[in-house]
């Protein structure tokens, strides 16, 4: 390798540096702004889901009554045999 190569890949590395560096200030900096909203206005204060909706999915959560039915029909099936 030729000094002008070794500069270069220096020179990238320096450069991969800065933007992980800028991706760990962004990310602290929005983890500040998030404390400060559960602090002062919890009610803003995002689900996970909606905080990464590429990451989790937001599940659909049963009403009550529907899975008490699937119980009682269940029951009811079982008490036949």
């Amino acid at each position: 390798m030729t000094v002008g190569d070794i500069a270069f890949v220096a020179q990238v590395k320096q450069e991969q540096n800065l933007e992980i560096t800028k991706s760990l200030a962004w990310i602290a900096y929005n983890g500040a702004a998030l404390v400060g909203i559960a602090v002062n206005d919890p009610k803003r204060f995002p689900t996970i889901e909606e905080a990464f909706p590429s990451l989790f999915e937001k599940k659909e959560q049963q009403d009550w009554w529907i899975m008490k039915q699937r119980v009682e029909e269940y029951a009811k099936a079982k008490k036949k045999q």
